[in-house]
């Protein structure tokens, strides 16, 4: 019995020590991951819409973008967004001055719209950056369009409009672009983000626009 109970001491004596030693996982203070998540993102990015073929395009800059991602881990994150823009423009854009002081109006119409689908890719390639609250990561997207644009000139002399040009043009576009996105952690729940896309590219052709293209963005995202 003497044997029972001072093994029994001893047991209890050394439970503190194995407790430091090899603390009971606390999972509890180790939050899991939430993956699934929901973003609203303001952005100046214009969606274009060009097919050399058919000698006509034009763009739009929706906004607003709603989007909705998975995090596969800490360092890797896919989503797929949604956006719309239309545009509608009819200006006079030149006057001109013909024979006997007779003065010609020239008018340009635009209609475009388009819905863009941006698919994202997100990484932070450090491991060491991915507990923190604030954190650099990598981004790339592919962005499908479905659109369509249609663009008129006229002149006008005494009230009258003749059309001179008209094209028009619909289908599927894509872009590409990428760049760097800053994270910051508000709560378990809110991630803030400021975006900057250094790359852009129009897929099957080159356009001087898509040289100079740059944009940026601000979002918060809703972890589920």
């Amino acid at each position: 019995m003497k044997i029972i109970f001072l093994s029994l001491i001893l047991l209890v004596s050394t439970l503190p020590a194995v407790a430091q030693v090899n603390p009971v996982n606390s999972d509890s203070t180790v939050k899991p991951l939430k993956r699934v998540y929901v973003g609203v993102e303001l952005s100046n990015i214009a969606y274009t819409m060009w097919r050399p073929s058919k000698q006509v395009g034009g763009g739009v800059t929706p906004v607003v973008h709603i989007n909705v991602g998975y995090k596969l881990n800490k360092g890797l994150s896919l989503q797929i967004g949604l956006a719309y823009g239309r545009k509608h423009v009819d200006e006079l854009s030149g006057i001109y001055y013909g024979e006997n002081d007779t003065i010609i109006n020239y008018y340009r119409a635009r209609k475009i719209q388009a819905l863009a689908v941006p698919i994202t890719a997100q990484v932070t390639p450090f491991s060491w950056q991915q507990n923190r609250k604030f954190r650099v990561s990598a981004i790339a997207s592919f962005v499908p369009i479905i659109g369509s644009v249609w663009h008129q000139e006229s002149e006008e002399f005494e009230g009258q409009r003749e059309v001179i040009y008209k094209g028009e043009d619909s289908g599927v576009y894509a872009i590409v672009t990428g760049g760097l996105q800053f994270n910051y952690k508000i709560s378990q729940r809110l991630d803030s983000y400021g975006k900057l896309n250094l790359f852009y590219k129009n897929v099957g052709h080159k356009s001087y626009y898509a040289d100079k293209a740059w944009s940026v963005g601000l979002g918060l995202n809703y972890n589920l």
